[in-house]
Order: structure tokens, then C-alpha cells, then sequence
């Protein structure tokens, strides 16, 4: 794969349709810093990264004389090309339908993650263009898919994360725990589960009625699916419940089988208590 050139090409297009190093970053989801090291060739992109970006900039590598940039796609294609030029007596053995099916699975089977939205998530975070999000099919917990948050730069001052919101009226005047499965490599920072219940203000503003992010008990390095859970009230002001998966820095996080569970009513103990207007019962004797 020559990497200067790919670079020189999404350089020349990117100009061609008058568009910033930022503006292509913005629309192919990536971050600038991304499309920054890929033109200067410091970094061997992902395929569906540059998928992506030469769908935004309306190239079709596919149809064009322009090298195949990935290692895995590029020998694929050799692969094929070796197969139909195999003599006529080899080619007699093969049937019509064998070759379509060898072909199909050449290039339909994804072994790793696939780049697609994982629908009904959204990525957010203080650093979102420095991470990916998709589905895995290689490596989740139980079932054929999980989701899978990865780093896409070197040197990441913040976090990412995968995460979804939904209503808390059903878990209103609860106390509930929230499982999920986290399997993490090369973690460099932390990462966690996180839940946050929500209210909101007189004002209209949200506030935050509770919130636990594992960041006491956090997971770090490689560590192979950990059964998370956290347990939090949902008092009866709430509006929304939010969670999700975080990565904090570099490394890559998997996020399977995530289930919601009501352990009961919020009890007196567990409720927060109204602030004294002044000392009080300080003989002990009421």
C-alpha cells in the first residue's frame, strides 16, 4: 500500500470541492487530526475510514485506476484475479455457482467490526471525533453482535463514549441496577459503565440527580468481559435515565448484554433528607 499517495489524492479531491481539512473531518465523523495525519501519510487508515471519506468526496476507488488502499482488501483482489486466471483445465473443476460463492465471501465477510451506526446510540463525549463506534461481530459476549468504542488517535485529553436516553417514567420512586458486560484492550486511561439519572430545573435547565461512572472501580488495560453494575434511585422528579459505555484516552472497549432491573421502592433510608433549619435533638433525648 503506498500511503503517500492515497494521502496526495484525498488532498487533490478534498481541494477540488473547496472543502477544509475541518469540513471533510465534520462530514466523514472522523477527527481533524485524522484527515490531517492521513494527507501528511502518517497513518495507515482503517477501510471504512476511507470509505468513508471518498464517499464524501464522490471518488469511487472501486472503478477508478487508483490503487486499492487496504492491505486486506488489495490481496482479496489479487486473490480473485489469481482464481480466474487459473488454466482452463483447473477452471472446468470449478463450477459457475462455486466461484460466485467464493467471491461473495471474499468480499461480504467482515471478520472484524463493521462500520455502521449502532442504532438507537448515538456517540458523544468531550473528545467524540477521537473515537469510533460500530458493531462487532467477532467478539461479543453472547448473540452475534456487541458495540465497540475505539480510539482513533495516538494522544486522546478527554473521552468518548456510546450512549443512549430514554424516559425514567416507568422507574419513577425506584431504586434500580443497571448490568452490563465490558471487555476492554489496551485501555491506556479507564473506562466504565455509566448511568445518570436526570431532572430538570425550574428554570428548564437539566440537572443531575444521580450518577455513577465506575470511575472508583474502573476498568484498565486488557481485561476480558466484566460483569458491570450500578445501582441508582430514580427519584419521583426525574426525567430521563442516560447510559452507556466511556472511553477515557486511547485503547478499545466491547459493551454487551445490557439489562435494567427493579430492586424496589427508594426507602426513607435511601432518600436524600431535608437540610436542618438549625441544631436540633442535639441531647439526643427527642
Amino acid at each position: 500500500m503506498n500511503q503517500p499517495e492515497l494521502g496526495k489524492k484525498i488532498l487533490e479531491l478534498r481541494l477540488s470541492k473547496g472543502l477544509t481539512q475541518n469540513e471533510l473531518a465534520d462530514k466523514c465523523n472522523v477527527s481533524l487530526r485524522t484527515i490531517q495525519r492521513i494527507e501528511l501519510a502518517e497513518v495507515t487508515p482503517r477501510s471504512f475510514t476511507v470509505k468513508s471519506i471518498f464517499s464524501v468526496l464522490e471518488y469511487d476507488f472501486y472503478n477508478s485506476n487508483f490503487p486499492i488502499v487496504n492491505e486486506k482488501m488489495s490481496s482479496n483482489t489479487n486473490w480473485v484475479k489469481d482464481l480466474f486466471n487459473l488454466k482452463k483445465n483447473t477452471m472446468k473443476k470449478l463450477s459457475v455457482l462455486s466461484i460466485v460463492l467464493i467471491v461473495a465471501t471474499v468480499f461480504l465477510t467482515r471478520s472484524e467490526s463493521q462500520a455502521q451506526n449502532v442504532n438507537g446510540w448515538f456517540k458523544t463525549g468531550s473528545k467524540p471525533k477521537s473515537y469510533e463506534t460500530v458493531l462487532n461481530s467477532s467478539k461479543s459476549k453472547t448473540g452475534k453482535k456487541c458495540a465497540y468504542i475505539m480510539s482513533i488517535e495516538d494522544n486522546i485529553e478527554g473521552f468518548g463514549t456510546l450512549m443512549q436516553t430514554c424516559e425514567s417514567r416507568f422507574y419513577l420512586g425506584k431504586r434500580i441496577k443497571m448490568t452490563g458486560y465490558v471487555k476492554t484492550e489496551n485501555v491506556k486511561n479507564w473506562s466504565g459503565m455509566w448511568l445518570r439519572v436526570d431532572g430538570v430545573t425550574d428554570q428548564g435547565k437539566r440537572k443531575t440527580l444521580s450518577f455513577d461512572n465506575m470511575f472508583n472501580r474502573s476498568l484498565k488495560g486488557d481485561n476480558d468481559w466484566v460483569k458491570c453494575e450500578i445501582i441508582l434511585n430514580v427519584p419521583k422528579d426525574s426525567k430521563t435515565l442516560n447510559y452507556g459505555v466511556l472511553l477515557n484516552g486511547t485503547g478499545e472497549v466491547y459493551f454487551d448484554r445490557v439489562s435494567f432491573e427493579i430492586l424496589g421502592d427508594i426507602s426513607e433510608d435511601t432518600t436524600e433528607k431535608k437540610m436542618l433549619e438549625k441544631p436540633a435533638n442535639i441531647d439526643f433525648e427527642e
